[in-house]
């Protein structure tokens, strides 16, 4: 499992090497300009880890190397499980950057911001890589963002048309202490990872065998 995480440090490794820099560009001519926000960059870089990880699994399926992994000793749980270990290692590179960013900004509003946003790409992790095992790249791309798109326009049809929705469905959020929303936050994304790995372990598996080819 280690040596194909090193694959995908490798395979990855340029692809990301470019992203951080032309990020950290970005990031510090923004922040050292007069009266620009760059606050978009703080919480824009996690979510790029999600797009480093479904290229991964994509290189895989493309290079062959899913079938070459198959003829190792390696489990599918533990293949899938390599590329759920890389997608929370540039994740939580890419989220450092981005609280490095703000703190160099010396900006607290935008950490929780950045907070937000990983939160937001956990739950994108759990949905997007059970469809990309189950669908493939290409399909289980546009259905995420079917899925998501769809979740956007009704929370922005239910702002626009009656914002009643939106404070009877969020509004109690706001008298829930910190301390037990920051616990119900991490107990809810613990499940829905673990879930989305055991529905991406057995979508791998029946792939291998042919089912969904």
């Amino acid at each position: 499992m280690l040596a194909m995480l090193r694959k995908d440090l490798y395979v990855m490794g340029k692809y990301t090497i470019v992203l951080v820099i032309t990020w950290v560009v970005a990031a510090g001519v923004l922040i050292w300009l007069p009266k620009t926000d760059a606050s978009f960059l703080y919480y824009l870089m996690p979510a790029m880890s999600t797009t480093i990880a479904l290229n991964a699994v994509s290189a895989d399926h493309e290079c062959r190397w899913d079938r070459f992994a198959a003829m190792t000793p390696l489990r599918p749980w533990q293949l899938v499980l390599e590329k759920y270990l890389f997608t929370y290692g540039t994740l939580a590179l890419l989220g450092g950057l981005s609280f490095l960013a703000a703190w160099a900004a010396a900006s607290g509003e935008n950490n929780s911001s950045t907070w937000a946003a990983i939160v937001l790409v956990l739950l994108l992790i759990a949905t997007s890589l059970p469809l990309v095992y189950r669908f493939g790249r290409q399909k289980g791309g546009m259905i995420l963002m079917i899925f998501w798109g769809l979740v956007a326009a009704l929370i922005l049809g239910a702002a626009h048309w009656n914002y009643g929705l939106i404070e009877t469905a969020f509004g109690w959020v706001e008298e829930v202490p910190a301390p037990a929303l920051a616990a119900g936050t991490t107990v809810f994304l613990l499940a829905a990872n673990v879930w989305s790995f055991y529905l991406s372990v057995r979508f791998y598996a029946r792939r291998q065998r042919g089912w969904y080819d």
